[in-house]
């Protein structure tokens, strides 16, 4: 198969991220000083933008179903995305802080990542393709990554930008400890604050005193956006311990 067109991996990045901005897209695929190029190939390509706060360039989102064709055309494989237009625009920062976590993940050198589903795929995908996640709670992300013998680790990532109700968390949280695929903390918190983190370790505590989870430390992984940029700049390699201990 002959390479696919710089221009059609970008629109899949967009695509399967919901909302990016210039600077993601040159992050994700390591270009540097090139801003206005990747701007003019986004616009040739027909992917909307909108002005947007302090983003130079604005945000970007497809709004022309007849791009998630095009996209097939090189993607077969690729599930059928829904055009939603502005209304996307409700979640740029979150969308935006997950674009962030995406790089970083998989241009690390101390994580294989071999597939990304973001929360745009696995709401395009049938309820059995998705692996029966519910539609009640979507996560952010699921990944899986490459371990030194070669077998895949599946994750579950959740980007917490505020807090939710503690009912609604409760909710969640059983939702995941009823998954036979949740174990071994594979359900990674990364929150915006000390406070949202310290919340949430907090719901979980009190949730096993009430007999509602089974322990502490079974299901879910939480540290702060801080602490996932600081491990991730790291120069030092980590072991396999380590970074089921970070992600």
């Amino acid at each position: 198969m002959s390479k696919i067109p710089n221009h059609i991996q970008i629109l899949r990045y967009v695509a399967e991220q919901g909302i990016v901005t210039v600077a993601d897209v040159m992050s994700k695929f390591a270009r540097t000083g090139e801003g206005n190029a990747v701007r003019v190939s986004m616009n040739y390509t027909g992917i909307s933008h909108h002005r947007y706060g302090k983003y130079k360039y604005g945000v970007w989102f497809v709004e022309d179903g007849d791009l998630f064709e095009l996209l097939r055309s090189y993607y077969p494989k690729l599930p059928r995305f829904k055009v939603k237009g502005k209304n996307l625009l409700v979640k740029v920062e979150h969308s935006l802080g997950l674009n962030h976590i995406r790089n970083i993940l998989e241009q690390s050198d101390r994580i294989k990542i071999v597939h990304w589903w973001s929360e745009e795929v696995i709401r395009a995908l049938s309820f059995r393709d998705r692996g029966c996640i519910d539609s009640y709670k979507v996560p952010d992300a699921v990944f899986w990554r490459e371990r030194k013998d070669g077998s895949l680790q599946k994750f579950y990532l959740e980007y917490e930008r505020s807090l939710k109700t503690p009912i609604r968390y409760t909710r969640i949280f059983q939702y995941y400890a009823k998954r036979e695929d949740v174990k071994d903390k594979n359900v990674i918190y990364i929150c915006e604050s000390d406070q949202i983190r310290d919340r949430l370790i907090k719901v979980e505590h009190q949730l096993v005193k009430g007999g509602r989870l089974k322990g502490v430390g079974l299901y879910f992984n939480f540290i702060t956006l801080d602490e996932f940029n600081q491990a991730y700049a790291l120069n030092k390699r980590r072991s396999d311990h380590e970074i089921n201990e970070m992600v």
